[in-house]
């Protein structure tokens, strides 16, 4: 017996499809980077300036050519395979805050080390993430490099790219992981790109995809729609609008190589009017998930959903239930990736240690609920309901069925009252706090090659590379 939900029908998904033509046909998408209103002139699109107009036969000839699954492989020539319905956790992307045993703090390079150690020892990260901290407390001009080669001696599973800073940077970057890796024909570097507002793609996300995309690397392509602030006050227009601009940015992704992956990702924010600003805990996050995983299927791509953050900024109730419903949604819709899975909160503005072992449980808690239970001649136990009668007790050995279908939580207090009091009245952010300061305390670094050794120390500055290489 399985859960799962879903929502709209086959017409809602062709009526938010032929609105998103309508919109990329008569209003247009603006590409800020010259180089690529020429490929689409090139192709016979009608361009003004920099906004492109995209026919519904161009885009129809791009969706043919998006690959359903595709793999993402690791430094040692391991790999997983995005698409098939096995969400995949990915790591969190820049948050500016740290909290830690009930403080905040600002980021350093202590607190990245500290994240990518308890990414790498994660039951359930898939993805690493050179950003996976904010990293502006180094240089702008050798931030890419520091955080690529922080990453490349901490990281062992597969792994996101630099994105930003321009053509150049990301060729660089590109050129540096397929060194370290020494693979040259396989994906290795998973881009996160996202749309700027409405109908807008950036002149580095231009340059990062053409970099990408040309040499078959997945791109996750995400809307940056936030309901009523850069898009419509109402969840059909928020969520068309997104929409018709990650079709513009895949039918870019499918002219610069075609069957190059793609990672469709609609996710989208409610929105606090009274604040203005973004609502990743509102409950209309979960029509978002839904929407998206309906417009997926229409179009038949591998689908990012859900995003494990909400707007509290301690860990309370507020916490817990946000965080509870973004970790839910994706798994009852089956998406490939869940993006920013543990640890973030603060509207993604702040990394939390201890949230990051909560969100670890919540998330293999949802597994466990999706895993679902038998209901067979062996599961009704009725030999046994008869031998103990109507007044009979169950009270005795733990079966193995039992541990099967009951998940023993490692954090949740249970302690009867009385116990619990003699104990101390332990609280559960305790327990997260022991847990992430042993993890760290029993991390073991990768051994490396002396030619590896050699690529990172040329991508980190003085002041870092004798802490990292040692």
């Amino acid at each position: 017996m399985k859960l799962n939900y879903s929502i709209g029908t086959k017409q809602d998904a062709e009526n938010i499809h032929e609105m998103s033509v309508k919109i990329l046909s008569e209003v247009g998408a603006a590409f800020h980077s010259p180089e690529t209103v020429a490929l689409f002139k090139k192709h016979g699109a009608k361009v003004d300036g920099e906004i492109v107009y995209i026919s519904k036969e161009m885009l129809e000839e791009a969706l043919k050519t998006v690959p359903r699954t595709y793999r993402l492989y690791d430094r040692d020539g391991g790999y997983i395979t995005i698409g098939e319905g096995d969400l995949k956790c990915d790591s969190t992307d820049g948050p500016i805050y740290i909290r830690k045993e009930g403080k905040y703090d600002t980021p350093s390079h202590d607190h990245l080390v500290n994240f990518h150690k308890l990414s790498e020892t994660s039951d359930v990260i898939a993805i690493s993430n050179p950003n996976i901290i904010d990293i502006s407390y180094v240089a702008p001009e050798i931030r890419n490099q520091y955080g690529l080669g922080v990453a490349l001696r901490y990281c062992k599973k597969p792994m996101h790219g630099m994105v930003l800073g321009g053509k150049d940077v990301v060729e660089e970057c590109f050129k540096t992981m397929q060194d370290f890796y020494g693979m040259y024909d396989k994906p290795i570097m998973h881009g996160l790109t996202c749309t700027v507002g409405p109908m807008q793609l950036a002149k580095d996300i231009c340059e990062a995809m053409s970099v990408l995309c040309t040499a078959g690397q997945p791109c996750t392509v995400v809307s940056g729609v936030m309901l009523g602030a850069s898009g419509p006050q109402t969840m059909a227009g928020a969520y068309t609008i997104g929409n018709a601009m990650v079709l513009a940015a895949i039918v870019y992704s499918q002219l610069l190589r075609p069957g190059a992956p793609i990672l469709y990702c609609t996710r989208f924010s409610s929105n606090d009017m009274k604040n203005m600003g973004p609502a990743y805990g509102g409950i209309e996050a979960m029509w978002a998930c839904a929407t998206s995983k309906m417009m997926a299927d229409y179009y038949g791509f591998p689908l990012q959903s859900g995003v494990g953050t909400g707007e509290s900024k301690v860990l309370d109730i507020q916490c817990g239930a946000e965080g509870f419903m973004n970790h839910l949604s994706p798994h009852l819709l089956h998406a490939d990736i869940l993006n920013m899975a543990c640890g973030p909160m603060d509207c993604m503005n702040t990394m939390c240690y201890e949230k990051f072992i909560w969100d670890e449980e919540d998330i293999i808690k949802c597994r466990h609920l999706m895993e679902g239970y038998e209901v067979n001649e062996e599961t009704f136990r009725f030999e046994e309901i008869k031998k103990k009668g109507p007044t009979g007790s169950y009270l005795g050995r733990t079966l193995p069925i039992y541990r099967k279908e009951f998940y023993e939580p490692k954090y949740d207090i249970r302690d009867i009252h009385n116990n619990w009091v003699k104990n101390g009245e332990p609280i559960c952010e305790d327990l997260l706090t022991e847990a992430w300061k042993k993890r760290i305390e029993e991390y073991e670094l990768p051994d490396l090659t002396d030619g590896r050794k050699k690529i990172i120390e040329k991508l980190l500055p003085d002041e870092y590379r004798n802490a990292v290489l040692g």
